[in-house]
């Protein structure tokens, strides 16, 4: 969802920069010199053997993405978001796991 959204904004400022003047795009020039914006970095969890291979809050498989980690219980959970973390978290406490 995370590279939809870079995708979509990268058009629009695309396109945006497109319908300017030459003498505009001097005057309004952007430099990314620092890269893209660090919610956009994808996150390298290739060394990480996780619990299961599905995000245990929603289902949606860990390939996909992952957003999070959690370790419980001498394992590492994967989350595709950190809203489906913080819900797994909130099942552990009202089971009084955590």
């Amino acid at each position: 969802m995370n590279k939809i959204i870079f995708v979509a904004c990268m058009g629009v400022s695309f396109g945006i920069a497109a319908c300017h003047s030459s003498s505009d795009k001097e005057e309004h020039q952007t430099v990314f010199e620092a890269g893209p914006p660090k919610d956009t970095v994808k996150k390298d969890f290739s060394h990480v053997v996780f619990a299961t291979k599905k995000d245990t809050s929603c289902g949606m498989p860990l390939s996909a993405g992952i957003e999070d980690t959690l370790q419980f219980d001498g394992k590492v959970y994967g989350f595709c978001s950190k809203e489906c973390k913080n819900a797994f978290v909130a099942v552990l406490k009202k089971e009084k796991k955590l």
